[in-house]
């Protein structure tokens, strides 16, 4: 009489096939929420830079050097780690400031200007020193 309890080799196998078909459909959902996350805190970082903004220009009456600002530089080196990089412009009375988004498939970008818009946008050829607008 044969008392080996255990499992067979195929069993075994069965069995691991399942756990990692199972891992990978979890991963792609995390990448995906990660990147979600990302883009949140990209736009979050974009919306405190339009309040810094607006405090600097409260202090200096200008938007000129508002990159220089100890917090506005914070906030676009957290841009930069969450992958993205923020482009600020800024001048007298007007600025832009816009940065890509991680996630969607196609180039967006999140922008805020002193004329007060707030937009997602697959272009930011409006975003200079000529036109200082999100469109």
């Amino acid at each position: 009489m044969n008392k080996n309890k255990g499992f067979t080799l195929i069993e075994l196998l069965v069995v691991i096939a399942i756990i990692v078909i199972l891992a990978s459909i979890v991963l792609v959902g995390i990448q995906s929420a990660t990147k979600k996350a990302k883009d949140a805190r990209i736009t979050a970082d974009i919306s405190q830079i339009r309040t810094q903004a607006e405090i600097f220009f409260s202090t200096n009456n200008t938007y000129t050097g508002m990159d220089a600002n100890a917090e506005i530089t914070k906030l676009s080196q957290d841009i930069t780690a969450q992958g993205s990089s923020a482009t600020i412009n800024a001048s007298g009375n007007n600025y832009c400031v816009y940065a890509q988004l991680i996630e969607p498939t196609t180039v967006t970008y999140q922008c805020v200007d002193s004329a007060g818009n707030a937009t997602r946008t697959i272009s930011v050829s409006t975003c200079t020193e000529t036109s200082w607008t999100c469109q």
